[in-house]
């Protein structure tokens, strides 16, 4: 292909076309010599291209060389470059090998011994075959390690070739991996307890992260706790059937002691009674705990009941969400419908307007056809002519016009149909998920009443703990004052104890081994507690260090500049320095250019799109280039990011002041654009960012709103900065002291996944308060019911292990009766002094249990609370989405009446055109009849004045030519085609096109020639141009060259007659073709540059005196072939570009005519 085949890039293609705007078809009308490509911007534009797409090796040596002198860049491309690829070739073979698996390896070792040749053909297609190799290991490594799903698939896709493999280790993998986790919790399930049951369950029905969690730690949680319940359960069993024996060996010992003294009664029935007031504490300590647990049950069942409030308010915040967001894209839908309908309307009343212009540029050709039908003769029919070509050309124009216009009026009625369409179906969504927020609404008020009922019952239970406990102190006493009167009558008891010693020891023993049960599970319980903690403290710290390393790098990333901010503030401090050293009047100019080349370096990836552009041009470019560059360039360039982030800021707005401020902005100096950027003032921005403060503050916490009070307080720069900034850095503050709270408020849980959150970056305490606080919560929740639970069962094997006492105490009590002696009625006394010592440990026991369930009380009001205001803030949110979805259905019908109105629009707009077209071609028509008639009148006037012998003489102008035609080189129209491998080039060069016009058009004015012509050349009809030669004499160099050639022919004129010696003599005056070039007048230089003119007509020479007097008419003719000629250029903008737009069919050139109205000498 050649060069100039090749398309610039999309930056080029604007950066052209703003200079073609005022630099297109300047100069003269003869073709420019083309200016050669300068070696040295060549060589300095190919290594910035080997810059930004070499390897490595090659990048940081372009770079380098960019930066040292032009010797320095052409030693590269010419001797370093190709060794400079071969390293970067071994860099991405060793990449390749360290990225993929044994096949690649061996391949990359084996290539790299080879030589730079096998490298590079290895890279170029070498390296697929043990890439595919290796894909598959890693996907039989998968298989070997994975669940049934994995396996299953990474199977298939073995089966089903590359490309399945391709999309399993992309996607497939993870999709399995996530069935098989839900595989082994169901499998957990299947055999574990039932911890293990309601944690695995519960994840089941959770989100993925809940399941990963639960494989990752909460299944051994669940698991240790399983355990802990299955040991104190069997301790505690142990302790009830040692206290059944013992109660046995109590009752033998009983029927000995029948046969006791008498003496040893009244001890005996004492230390019974101690006995019995400690077995009726350890029963109301038993109630107690009993009634604690069935508290601490209803507290886990009022938390599951908040946790269904919590989540059912959760997704109706989100479908309120979803049903505003619903709703704004409608608002939007319905303001672009009602956008495009005004523009339908518009442009149907400027094809109306069209129209009534076509019609009276119609009746102008009419007449004038007639008139010259009734001309006397062909110089009166001549003006006819030029009269109807006038009224054609108006016609055309206006039936142009009228297209243009129902062609956009049509394009504004389908937009608008569109938005009707995007507007409908928004409200649709809204309204669905306004009644998914009532339902969810609804749902939430059940739990929340369901969390209240069960508080009420935990509340209950602790006011049944509590009375229990005063029963077990009330016993407590009675065993004490009991154990009191058995060791006044202990000496009644001796002679009992020698036939009951055998059951009464039995009877301790078995009292021992329940007390070893009831310590035992104590002991497990005290072990389970501390060894959850140090898990605790382990996961912690884990996930602290973690933390702070994400914590770290964030920190070290570079701070974000914000889109709307100028670009004085993208050049950093080093950029600036080596500006001002490159810029410095002192500066030796080897070390100002070598800044200047840093400095552009820097500002192609820092600055914005002009910015980078200029900058990639300036380091690209020669010394003189990298001048201009510091000198002008980079503050253009400057300047023109700088007015598209205004542009953008006002497109991006619904404010109409805005976009007024901003076109304000936008033509004032550079200085107002940046002041604009810093603060967009407007005549209501006051009003409108303090309603947007005040909204602010109705949600924000105790830092926001005292932020937003100073702001308020300031002046209108601070409430923006506020808006713009502040507001998060408030809010991080709220976000820090919520944190603190929850520490203050919640269990060991709460408070490690508060450090966590404190310890990493910013974003993991809002993590922390929206996702993990609620799951760390029923953490603590969890292992409350737990430890509540555990602590039951060893209440149980302690109050088996006091029963067994008791039965022991009253075996000893009937050993001491039958043994009659006084040492063991005081045994008998030690023993119901150790009953009252019991009963006040139940007694104990029992208060604890009140106090446990007393909490438990608390916590499921605790959860009562939170699930009502779960159900407040989803009937808040099904209000929201209900008020969404009714401003939706509002928009969509405002979005279905604005389709309406631009459908009618576009249809008048069709039949104006329409009739725009038929006055059009009758007004062509009229001047072509026209046309006839006045050349019919001319040949005969000819024919007249050849068979009367009175044939004039003609006088010519010295430079004319017969032929004034120039055709291009160019080609066909359409007759090349757009390269295959460049899809975009018609679009690119259709943009360029575009974006020239609306430079020329800016410059020339709308109504001027150069705009139509360049109109004409996109339009491609091909059609002539028809000028208006009345109006080029009206040209100063135009009407100057019609004066000189006509004064040169009367000259000649004057003079034959007067060597002639008649009185009277008539000459055809023809000047034949000549050239002018049109350069003053800025419309004809962008629009022409010069034409071809010719001047023709009868004059009449009188001699009288010696003096020869001329009078006459003649007419101006003018010829222009309109097109562009490769090699030409202006300033270094060539037409080449602009030549194949003809070639490849993006534009058509064609011809201009004109002829002046009769002009009388």
């Amino acid at each position: 292909m050649d060069s100039h085949d090749k398309r610039p890039s999309a930056a080029r293609f604007a950066l052209t076309a703003l200079l073609a705007a005022g630099l297109a078809l300047t100069g003269s009308a003869q073709p420019a010599a083309a200016t050669p490509v300068d070696p040295v911007v060549a060589d300095r534009t190919a290594a910035i291209d080997l810059m930004c797409t070499g390897g490595p090796v090659v990048a940081r040596a372009a770079q380098a060389a960019l930066l040292e002198s032009d010797a320095a860049v052409r030693r590269l491309l010419e001797t370093e470059l190709p060794g400079l690829t071969a390293l970067d070739n071994r860099v991405k073979v060793a990449n390749l090998m360290a990225l993929s698996g044994p096949s690649m390896t061996a391949a990359g070792q084996n290539v790299l011994s080879g030589s730079d040749a096998d490298i590079a053909a290895f890279l170029a297609g070498g390296q697929n075959a043990p890439m595919r190799n290796d894909l598959r290991v890693r996907v039989a490594r998968l298989m070997a390690v994975g669940g049934q799903a994995t396996r299953t698939a990474a199977q298939a896709a073995l089966n089903d070739g590359d490309d399945a493999i391709a999309r399993f280790l992309l996607e497939g993998q993870y999709s399995a991996a996530r069935t098989d986790d839900r595989i082994a919790i169901a499998r957990l399930i299947a055999v574990g307890g039932p911890e293990m049951v309601r944690t695995g369950q519960l994840a089941l029905n959770g989100t993925a992260q809940d399941i990963t969690d639960f494989l990752a730690q909460g299944q051994h949680v669940a698991r240790a706790r399983d355990a802990e319940i299955a040991t104190v359960s069997h301790l505690a069993e142990l302790a009830r059937q040692a206290q059944t024996e013992a109660a046995t060996q109590t009752e033998i010992a009983r029927a000995e002691s029948e046969r006791a003294v008498q003496a040893a009664q009244l001890a005996k029935e004492a230390a019974l009674r101690a006995a019995a007031e400690t077995v009726a504490a350890g029963a109301s300590a038993q109630r107690a705990t009993a009634a604690a647990a069935r508290a601490a049950d209803a507290t886990r069942r009022a938390a599951d009941a908040a946790q269904d409030a919590i989540g059912a308010a959760r997704a109706a915040n989100e479908a309120a969400r979803v049903a505003s967001a619903a709703a704004s894209r409608a608002a939007t839908a319905a303001v672009l419908a009602g956008q495009a309908a005004t523009q339908a309307n518009q442009a149907a009343a400027a094809a109306a307007g069209d129209a009534t212009k076509a019609a009276a540029a119609r009746q102008a050709a009419e007449q004038a056809r007639a008139a010259a039908q009734a001309a006397d003769s062909a110089a009166d029919a001549a003006a006819q002519v030029q009269a109807a070509a006038l009224a054609a050309g108006n016609a055309a124009g206006a039936a142009r016009g009228a297209v243009d216009n129902a062609l956009a009026a049509a394009t504004a009625a389908e937009q608008a149909g569109a938005q009707s369409n995007v507007a409908g179906a928004e409200a649709a969504r809204a309204r669905e998920a306004a009644a998914r927020a009532r339902a969810l609404a609804d749902r939430a008020d059940r739990a929340a009443n369901a969390a209240q009922n069960l508080a009420a019952q935990a509340a209950a239970a602790a006011q049944e703990a509590t009375r229990w406990a005063r029963d077990a102190a009330g016993h407590a006493r009675a065993a004490a004052a009991a154990a009191d009167e058995a060791a006044q009558h202990a000496g009644e008891a001796a002679e009992a104890a020698r036939r009951t010693a055998a059951a009464a020891d039995a009877a301790d023993r078995a009292a021992t081994v329940a007390a070893g049960a009831a310590t035992a599970a104590q002991q497990a319980e005290q072990t389970a507690r501390a060894a959850d903690a140090e898990r605790l403290r382990t996961q912690t710290d884990e996930a602290m260090a973690a933390a702070r390393e994400a914590r770290q790098i964030a920190s070290r990333q570079p701070a974000t500049i914000a889109w709307d901010d100028p670009e004085s503030v993208r050049v950093d401090n080093q950029t600036a320095a080596l500006l001002a050293t490159a810029e410095a009047a002192g500066t030796d100019p080897q070390v100002a250019v070598r800044s200047a080349r840093q400095a552009a370096l820097r500002l192609m990836t820092a600055g914005g799109p002009w910015s980078r552009e200029a900058a990639e041009s300036a380091l690209g470019g020669t010394e003189q280039d990298l001048r201009h560059w510091l000198a002008t360039g980079r503050e253009l360039a400057a300047e023109q990011d700088d007015r598209s982030r205004v542009t953008q800021l006002a497109d991006s707005s619904d404010k109409p002041a805005l976009k007024t401020a901003a076109a304000t902005a936008l033509g004032g100096n550079h200085a107002q654009v940046v002041e604009f950027l810093r603060l967009p003032m407007y005549p209501t921005k006051i009003q409108d960012d303090r309603i947007a403060v005040a909204q602010i503050i109705t949600r924000g916490g105790t830092a926001t709103k005292a932020a937003a009070q100073a702001a308020l307080r300031g002046t209108a720069a601070d409430v923006h900065a506020f808006l713009r900034t502040g507001q998060y850095q408030a809010a991080d503050t709220d976000d820090r002291v919520a944190v603190a709270a929850a520490i203050a408020e919640g269990g060991d849980e709460v408070d490690a996944a508060a450090q966590i959150a404190l310890a990493g970056p910013r974003e993991y305490l809002r993590r922390f308060l929206t996702v993990e606080l609620p799951r760390a919560r029923q953490r603590d929740h969890d292992a409350a019911v737990h430890v509540a639970t555990v602590r039951r069962y060893v209440a149980e094997a302690s109050a088996s292990a006091a029963t067994a006492r008791k039965d022991a105490a009253e075996a000893a009590r009937l050993a001491a009766v039958a043994r009659q002696a006084q040492e063991e009625a005081a045994r008998w006394a030690e023993q119901a002094r150790q009953s009252a010592a019991q009963a006040a440990d139940y007694a104990t026991q029992a208060q604890q249990a009140a106090q446990a369930a007393q909490q438990s009380a608390d916590q499921a009001a605790a959860s009562a609370a939170a699930a009502r205001k779960a159900a407040t803030d989803a009937a808040r949110a099904a209000q929201t989405a209900t008020n969404a979805a009714t401003r939706a259905t509002a928009s969509a019908a405002q979005a279905k009446a604005s389709a309406d109105s631009a459908a009618t629009a576009a249809a008048q707009a069709r039949d104006d055109a329409l009739r725009a077209g038929q006055d059009a071609a009758a007004a062509a028509q009229a001047f072509l009849d026209t046309y006839q008639i006045w050349l019919q009148k001319q040949r005969a006037e000819d024919l007249a004045q050849l068979r009367n012998g009175e044939g004039r003489e003609v006088v010519t102008y010295n430079d004319g030519d017969s032929d004034p035609t120039t055709p291009g080189a160019n080609g066909p129209y359409g007759g090349k085609d757009i390269p295959w491998d460049e899809p975009t080039a018609a679009m690119e060069m259709r943009a360029q096109l575009w974006l020239t016009i609306q430079g020329v058009c800016q410059v020339s004015g709308r109504d001027g020639q150069a705009c139509a012509l360049w109109w004409h050349y996109y339009n491609r009809s091909g059609a002539d141009f028809i000028a208006s030669v009345d109006n080029y004499l009206k040209d100063r160099q135009f009407k100057a060259a019609v004066d000189e050639s006509r004064e040169q022919m009367l000259a000649q004129a004057r003079s034959k007659c007067l060597s002639s010696g008649r009185s009277t003599c008539e000459y055809w005056m023809d000047s034949l073709w000549f050239g002018v070039s049109m350069t003053e007048n800025i419309d004809y230089r962008l629009g022409v540059r010069g034409v071809q003119l010719r001047l023709r007509g009868p004059i009449t020479v009188t001699v009288a005196n010696g003096q020869a007097t001329v009078h006459g008419q003649y007419g101006v003719d003018v010829y222009k072939d309109w097109n562009f000629d490769h090699g030409e250029e202006i300033w270094g903008i060539s037409f080449d570009d602009y030549a194949d737009m003809h070639s490849y069919g993006i534009a058509r050139e064609f011809t201009v005519r004109g002829r002046s109205s009769v002009q009388t000498i």
